[in-house]
């Protein structure tokens, strides 16, 4: 269950490279989120294809023309790119996630959709303010990485969809 983040939303600017101007992590939560992305498997450390200065993004090279929604990577010839960690000048997360789901965490106020999102799947996810926050950050960044690789059909770490994804949709159980 994916309870309501308490208080305002942090100030973003909608054309970046620095999205959240205030509310961000501390520099302990930056580097766990970051561990937390890298972590997942199936997954490398790599620069974001977008261009943002200090972004750090996980990459799956093996997968060059992802499913669209799945990835902030240019369609066509790209790597899968689920998700990057913005620099220590900014520390919101991008992540993909199915459009129910992602619905969800904007209405629980965790993120706002990206204002460059072209598949209706691509978020900002505010920064953790506090351990607590870290934890359903982390969480909802894994949950990003592991349904686009899911839906990109790597399977180099599990044969079955991830806990809580559906066998044919890839939806995200009611949470």
């Amino acid at each position: 269950m994916l309870l309501p983040r308490s208080g305002r939303p942090p100030a973003l600017d909608d054309e970046g490279p620095i999205w959240q101007l205030d509310q961000r992590a501390v520099p302990t939560a930056w580097v766990a989120v970051w561990d937390a992305l890298r972590a997942v498997p199936g997954v490398i450390a790599g620069p974001s294809s977008l261009d943002e200065p200090g972004a750090r993004a996980v990459l799956v090279p093996s997968v060059s023309h992802p499913v669209p929604g799945t990835s902030f990577g240019p369609d066509g010839g790209a790597a899968l790119e689920p998700a990057h960690l913005h620099s220590p000048n900014d520390t919101s997360v991008h992540v993909v996630l199915p459009p129910e789901r992602g619905a969800l965490v904007i209405a629980q106020g965790w993120a706002v959709p990206c204002p460059n999102a072209v598949h209706g799947t691509e978020l900002i996810l505010f920064a953790p303010r506090d351990a607590a926050e870290l934890d359903v950050v982390v969480d909802l960044a894994r949950e990003s990485v592991r349904w686009a690789l899911w839906r990109n059909g790597v399977t180099t770490y599990r044969r079955v969809a991830p806990a809580g994804f559906g066998a044919e949709l890839g939806q995200r159980a009611s949470a």
